[in-house]
């Protein structure tokens, strides 16, 4: 490894390191008497998750509304940064996936479509972080609470307070999740391919690389419109099983009533 890339790359290493950190911390420490196996790796997979989700959504969010909506503007040094550390929770969180998860192959190919637009977005064209801001913003804004309703979705069966979390912030997520995901997302993949396959921006960046740029987007937005999908059949299932639990309870009570 040359000294060059080790210093123009510092804040990208120690982001690393410090995700890794955060996974064993949580794999090792947090949650090794809740879980074994794969449940363990999801659990350590969701603390470095909020790590990166809480952090990175809010300051995407600052990037955004401080400065011009300009497509194709040269990246900032804010802007690279961001997506350093964005980067480094990527890359390792694939790491996770491709131990403990290799069947998983919605999410590793939606983590590397994310990490490779961010890679030539930073290392190449060095132009279009906004759209990399707003897709961080849109990817990342339900991230806490997505995190929160998977690790108590996980301890439901061992734990009443964490199934009392679960049960209540369940139609909140949903609901956010889709409005996030399968609202404000569609309508950003519609703008930015307006823009980018538009060629409005052939001056900073070659042609098939936006293409590549709104293939991998595409293919964010449909994994985001599965996970809509599955959370609203899980839902209306819970919500059913749970009205005919109550319905068999009072049909119980009356008879034990009428004898």
């Amino acid at each position: 490894m040359s000294t060059d890339f080790l210093t123009n790359n510092l804040e990208l290493l120690a982001s690393v390191g410090l995700f890794t950190a955060v996974y064993f911390y949580g794999y090792f420490f947090v949650f090794h008497k809740l879980w074994k196996g794969r449940a363990r790796y999801d659990a350590a997979s969701c603390g470095i998750s909020l790590a990166h989700g809480t952090v990175v959504a809010a300051l995407a969010c600052y990037g955004i509304c401080s400065q011009e909506w300009v497509l194709d503007a040269p990246n900032t040094y804010f802007q690279d940064k961001i997506m350093e550390y964005s980067m480094a929770y990527f890359i390792v969180d694939l790491l996770n996936y491709f131990i403990a998860a290799p069947d998983d192959y919605l999410f590793i190919g939606h983590h590397i479509a994310t990490l490779t637009y961010m890679i030539s977005c930073r290392y190449f064209v060095r132009h279009g972080a906004v759209s990399v801001m707003c897709l961080i913003a849109a990817g990342e804004l339900t991230s806490p609470v997505q995190n929160i309703w998977t690790l108590s979705r996980m301890a439901r069966e061992d734990s009443p307070t964490a199934k009392k979390i679960y049960t209540n912030l369940s139609p909140f997520f949903t609901l956010f999740f889709t409005i996030v995901r399968g609202g404000f997302g569609p309508y950003l993949t519609w703008t930015l391919g307006k823009f980018y396959l538009g060629g409005h921006a052939d001056k900073v960046m070659p042609r098939w690389l936006a293409y590549c740029w709104m293939f991998k987007v595409a293919f964010a937005i449909f994994g985001s419109m599965v996970w809509v999908y599955k959370l609203w059949v899980g839902l209306i299932k819970f919500y059913s099983k749970k009205g005919s639990s109550s319905r068999r309870k009072s049909e119980g009570l009356f008879q034990r009533k009428d004898d």
